[in-house]
């Protein structure tokens, strides 16, 4: 194999001589390091449907962490590799940490997507032939890898992971491939999520109750649901009053993950801050308004129509008025 850049990525000369001696069909096996949440778990699934495809003989060992086991993509790996941070909710000894690291095995290829402490001494401690990361630091190309590429928030992550595979010569297509079975029919019904990981990713519950009140008179035909997470910031029943009038207003309790998949999947909108259920209403191919302002907007807004994104040039909240008059753009699609 060639590897495919001039500039924008870094490979070690070692790199550069093992891959001129191997193909896509030599690789017989490659392993993923990704310890993420759901949401990171969703970003990774194209990247597995091409690497399957591209490397036709490889088994594909995806590591994890014990706490961040939902959502993982079974369906696209052979192997789950997993590291348990605690046992018994107690913290894993050096000794048990190490020996569960050595579980991974050595690989043709070894995929750092992660970039913390732990995935560092994962690819230190292995034995791959070559290792393959985005690091922020750059010190860290000689430290742990073999070949790096540069990792900028203005670019969705689901294609900087695919440049992993680029580098290598993979083709590139036009529409990102997420591994899920599109909905034959899309259900009239939007679905509002006021929750995310950390509160400073929230949009303000008032507003949220602002904007759904004004699209459930809009809209009157359509469902308007609100769906409740698990976290104690993403409890909704302190809004629920606020639409005591507007009989298309639903609440919708948390749902398992492939009930949730395929309720996404059947839904015509998804409006939520920028959070997990965002990138799942993208891996279903779900049309998507995200709000943001606490985080940058181009590392989760795929290049499609489907997907809007509503911030502000100076990072400020954006307005009950700008995310309808977005919703509505979308909506006009349908």
């Amino acid at each position: 194999m060639k590897l495919w850049f001039e500039k924008g990525a870094w490979a070690s000369k070692k790199a550069k001589n093992i891959a001129r001696d191997i193909s896509p069909e030599s690789v017989r096996s490659i392993a993923i390091i990704r310890h993420a949440s759901i949401g990171d778990m969703m970003v990774l699934r194209p990247f597995l449907v091409q690497a399957r495809a591209f490397f036709p003989n490889a088994t594909i060992t995806l590591s994890i962490i014990d706490t961040y086991s939902y959502g993982a993509p079974l369906d696209l790996v052979d192997r789950v590799h997993t590291v348990h941070k605690k046992r018994e909710g107690k913290k894993t000894s050096f000794l048990s940490r190490y020996k569960q690291i050595r579980e991974l095995g050595n690989h043709d290829l070894l995929f750092d997507m992660t970039d913390s402490g732990l995935s560092g001494v994962i690819c230190f401690l292995n034995k791959a032939k070559v290792k393959i990361g985005f690091p922020y630091r750059r010190v860290k190309n000689f430290l742990f890898f073999d070949i790096s590429l540069l990792r900028s928030d203005l670019v969705p992550e689901v294609e900087t992971l695919l440049h992993m595979l680029y580098i290598f010569g993979a083709p590139k297509h036009l529409e990102i491939d997420y591994g899920y079975k599109n909905a034959d029919k899309k259900e009239s019904r939007i679905v509002y999520f006021m929750g995310a990981s950390v509160p400073s990713k929230q949009w303000p519950k008032g507003n949220f109750s602002s904007l759904i009140q004004k699209m459930a008179h809009q809209y009157p035909g359509y469902e308007h649901i609100v769906l409740e997470g698990i976290g104690i910031n993403e409890k909704v029943d302190d809004v629920m009053t606020d639409f005591s009038q507007y009989a298309n207003v639903k609440k919708l309790e948390a749902l398992p993950l492939d009930n949730m998949m395929e309720y996404l999947a059947h839904s015509q909108a998804v409006v939520c801050n920028d959070t997990r259920i965002r990138n799942m209403a993208i891996a279903s191919n779900t049309a998507t308004v995200g709000i943001f302002f606490s985080t940058v907007p181009y590392r989760y807004l795929p290049y499609t129509a489907l997907h809007t994104a509503v911030f502000e040039p100076d990072g400020s909240m954006p307005s009950v008025e700008r995310v309808f008059e977005s919703l509505k753009t979308s909506m006009s699609s349908f």
